[in-house]
């Protein structure tokens, strides 16, 4: 299985001469990346989430910004990644089918 929030938490970087199924998929990814983020987990979840790979803060340092054990930052951040990755999965699934359908009809 991808994991998507190692491949997609950075922004990403596409030049726009023209569309290809691989490019769609990264946009729409990234689109959606954020709303999941932000509605799906918990403010901890979401807050260790960002500062491990949006700021690059190690579990060590999360935990002694946040004054908790860095068991359970890890625990925060996988149980996050496993959000994520279930939600961005499906709409990996939907993108990649919409995308055919209109290559297709080409």
């Amino acid at each position: 299985m991808i994991d998507f929030v190692e491949e997609f938490m950075s922004p990403v970087e596409t030049e726009d001469n023209g569309f290809d199924e691989q490019r769609i998929l990264i946009k729409s990814i990234s689109k959606v990346l954020p709303v999941i983020i932000k509605n799906e987990l918990t403010q901890r979840q979401n807050l260790c989430l960002r500062m491990f790979y949006v700021h690059g803060k190690s579990q060590v340092e999360i935990a002694r910004e946040l004054r908790l054990s860095q068991p359970t930052v890890s625990r925060h951040i996988s149980t996050a990644k496993a959000i994520v990755n279930k939600c961005l999965a499906y709409c990996f699934y939907s993108v990649k089918q919409a995308n055919e359908q209109w290559l297709k009809m080409e």
